[in-house]
Parts: structure tokens; C-alpha cells; sequence
């Protein structure tokens, strides 16, 4: 799923998880995985263009919450119903000249959700056109 988001994951990433849901207009991809807070500042600070913020959720949905393409179906909350810890942004390729950001193949909605103390979930989602082959589906957790 990295490979068809353009999104690389660090090799200290732990915790990796993917999902890809085929959908009737649009197909979705997951990824999501952690890393210690200072790298993941560092990997999100390489990806968004220089001089851009993350944003916090201000407007958080329901605890109900169930996106078309759900992280719950990977064993995680939704991005969007966290407050606390928080950060958002969204990014596209064909405006994003950054050292991580070149990779990018589409766009995408990127969270880093530091859910304790020195510990950040990196969440993205990406809507892919149906035209393009899903990834092979994998057995690996």
C-alpha cells in the first residue's frame, strides 16, 4: 500500500498496517503505523511543503464515526474523532516539493496522532481511481 501511495514508511516504523477497500466510484487506501514521537515530527516535516502547519481537530467527529473506508477494520480509532494529540493535513502530489513528498503518487489525508507520551500513530487515507489495480492482498498482520 506504501508503494501505491508514494508514502515511504521509515524503517524503525513499527505496528505497519494497511487495508484497500474496493468502493463503487472510488477505491480507498489505509496505511498507518508508529514511530516515536521526535522521528515522526521529522517524517511528517519531510513530507508537507516547508512553512505549512499541521492542524489540530478542532470540529472532531462522533465517537460513531464510519468513513466510507474505516481504520477501524485495521483495529485502530478514526483519525477524525481524536482530539487530544492530533494533527491533520492534507497533501498532493502535484504541488508538494518536499524531500518525502516527491514520492507522493496521490493525494492523501494525513494524521500523526500521538497517542501516549512519545508515541505517534502516523494514519493516511487516499481515494484512488477504480482504474488502478488493487495491491495483492497480503496474510501478513
Amino acid at each position: 500500500m506504501s508503494d501505491q501511495l508514494g508514502i515511504r514508511i521509515p524503517e524503525g516504523a513499527s505496528d505497519r498496517r494497511a487495508g484497500y477497500k474496493t468502493g463503487q466510484r472510488y477505491d480507498t487506501g489505509l496505511l498507518a503505523f508508529v514511530l516515536p514521537s521526535e522521528d515522526a515530527e521529522r517524517y511528517t516535516g519531510r513530507l508537507i511543503r516547508s512553512g505549512t502547519e499541521m492542524i489540530g481537530n478542532v470540529h472532531p467527529e462522533e465517537k460513531g464515526y464510519r468513513p466510507a473506508a474505516a481504520f477501524g477494520h485495521l483495529g485502530l480509532p478514526e483519525p477524525e474523532t481524536l482530539v487530544r494529540g492530533l494533527r491533520k493535513a492534507s497533501l498532493c502530489p502535484d504541488d508538494l516539493a518536499s524531500p518525502e513528498g516527491k514520492y507522493l503518487q496521490r493525494c492523501v489525508d494525513l494524521f500523526a496522532h500521538e497517542f501516549t507520551p512519545g508515541t505517534t500513530r502516523i494514519y493516511v487515507r487516499s481515494t484512488i481511481e477504480p482504474s488502478i489495480t488493487p495491491p495483492p492482498a497480503s496474510s501478513a498482520p
